[in-house]
């Protein structure tokens, strides 16, 4: 989704629609592209190979960002630096308050509050008729408001924006209240209800909206000078990310990763500022990673047994067929709503699960034996539908931990793995019906942490062009000849855990990240002298 489109309605966990019947692990597994587009910066920018050995060329700007398309897709920015040596004293600005300095309290309530519009009937009104009007003046192209935060800043309409702001002028105290707390928890109980997989994130839509509108802030600051509210801003949409990782959902946390991002698309303004501070240690003081997801991981992990409750039940000890009659009909309320394919299966009522189970118990019976390791003996002591919910229970759980299992290693090591997506397909085709849960649950791990580590990555790159700043205003505006000259260390990449590739030449340098995948950040870095 590109950031000048709006969504009309809430999310349910698993994806943006109204019907509300896909999981979240089916949207994450198979539109993952489109959940990542959110925390790509620029959002229109990210794209798989195109044919290797293509010409690069740009077909799409956005602000200050370049498109190139080539045998991978490169988000390329220049950043015309201005010489500004370390902020003394080195540690007195941060974008997000340490554990001394939060305020206690729930940052929940205050985005609640930010996006509510309580007792703003008018204010909400007269904000859906500007965007209605600009909508009707656009036609088909791009339109107010957010076409601004695809625009540079030199070229904002200042007056328009504080007009369509002023609706929402009762947001920034709550944000600012929002951003000074480190707990955000919107008391969930997901553990005590029935229906996850049913269960609507209105409120985490609304802060994504919210953080579009906090970023149109951001620029009208740089736009008016005012660079001290600019960074302040800035650190609230960077709050946003850690406090919606404290969410039980990977959707959150991509809305979260989101946020973050709208925010980083900015921020290489305020290297290009002469008033503005250098933030090499405000970047430094942030959390690492800044998206941290294993909370929502560890949740996701479970997710078939919280959707689907009755299978936790399921063991090798021989139970009756009437306990399995009455298993069927739990198994069946269970993934009522859910969507395809399960509709089908639902469709079929009790009797056709029923048939369906028999016939596909010799292939899980195979798989009990093949794979599992079961004996022949120890089966033929368990009703059909035990063998089949065995079947069915233990496949899950040895494919999900495949997809999990990397999620532990560093970056540079999960480089070297194989993706078990393609074996999955292929034992999914063998092992039929036993494996529909696993291809509807399974979350893509592995490309969710591709979004944290791409933020991660952008906050490096812009913490090495703020090492660059401080090296130019101490060695007469000269760049660096290698990254190792930097009197403040450049971070590694963390995509490989090595230095970033960076190349000085007539213009000035080239500052790029590693490949992730099939798509690349470079700077191209410029210099100016420093205002006297």
């Amino acid at each position: 989704m590109s950031l000048n489109e709006k969504s009309p309605f809430p999310i349910p966990i698993g994806v943006p629609s109204m019907l509300n019947k896909t999981p979240v692990s089916k949207f994450l597994k198979h539109s993952m592209l489109a959940a990542m587009l959110i925390s790509v910066v620029p959002s229109k920018g990210y794209s798989q190979e195109s044919t290797a050995g293509s010409p690069e060329e740009v077909v799409s700007r956005e602000g200050a960002w370049e498109n190139l398309r080539g045998r991978i897709t490169t988000l390329r920015r220049t950043v015309t630096l201005v010489p500004k040596a370390e902020h003394k004293p080195a540690l007195s600005i941060r974008f997000i308050p340490n554990s001394f300095n939060a305020k206690p309290g729930n940052a929940a309530i205050y985005y609640l509050k930010a996006g509510g519009f309580f007792e703003q009937t008018a204010a909400i009104q007269a904000k859906r008729k500007f965007e209605d009007d600009s909508r009707a003046a656009a036609g088909e192209g791009d339109f107010a408001p957010y076409v601004w935060l695809e625009t540079e800043v030199k070229d904002l309409p200042v007056e328009k924006m504080k007009e369509y702001l002023a609706y929402t002028s009762f947001q920034p105290l709550f944000l600012e209240e929002a951003a000074s707390r480190l707990h955000c928890d919107f008391d969930r109980q997901i553990k005590n209800v029935e229906n996850p997989v049913g269960y609507l994130l209105p409120e985490i839509q609304a802060i994504r909206d919210t953080a579009r509108i906090q970023a149109m802030r951001y620029l009208l600051a740089m736009a008016e000078n005012r660079t001290d509210d600019a960074v302040k801003i800035l650190g609230q949409l960077f709050a946003m990310g850690p406090h919606l990782c404290q969410e039980p959902f990977l959707v959150s946390n991509l809305v979260g990763t989101a946020c973050v991002n709208i925010g980083l698309q900015q921020a290489f303004y305020l290297s290009e500022h002469p008033s503005a501070p250098n933030l090499y240690w405000a970047i430094a003081q942030l959390p690492k990673p800044l998206i941290q997801i294993e909370q929502s991981l560890a949740y996701e992990r479970e997710f078939l047994f919280e959707q689907v409750k009755a299978l936790r039940e399921v063991d090798t000890i021989p139970k009756p067929d009437g306990y399995w009659s009455e298993f069927i009909d739990r198994f069946t309320a269970a993934i009522q709503g859910i969507g395809a394919p399960f509709d089908q299966l639902e469709s079929m009522g009790k009797a056709g699960i029923t048939l369906a189970i028999g016939s596909n118990v010799p292939i899980a019976r195979e798989y009990l034996v093949e794979v599992e390791g079961m004996s022949s003996d120890a089966l033929d002591k368990l009703p059909n539908a035990q063998i089949f919910f065995l079947a069915m229970r233990r496949f899950y759980e040895r494919y999900r931990d495949e997809e999990f299992k990397y999620s532990f290693l560093p970056e540079n090591a999960r480089n070297k793995t194989k993706s078990p997506t393609s074996k999955l397909a292929e034992v999914t085709q063998r092992y039929g019906l036993i494996t529909l849960p696993t291809s509807v649950f399974l979350p893509a791990v592995q490309a969710a942490q591709g979004a944290s580590l791409r933020t991660q990555q952008q906050l490096a790159m812009w913490q090495t062009t703020e090492a660059i700043r401080h090296h130019l205003a101490t060695h007469d505006n000269k760049l660096p000849a290698t990254l190792d000259e930097l009197e403040l260390p450049a971070p590694n990449d963390p995509l490989t855990n090595g230095p970033f590739e960076y190349a000085i030449h007539a213009a000035g340098a080239t500052l790029k990240g590693a490949e992730n995948p099939g798509l690349q950040y470079q700077l191209e870095l410029r210099t100016q002298p420093a205002n006297p």
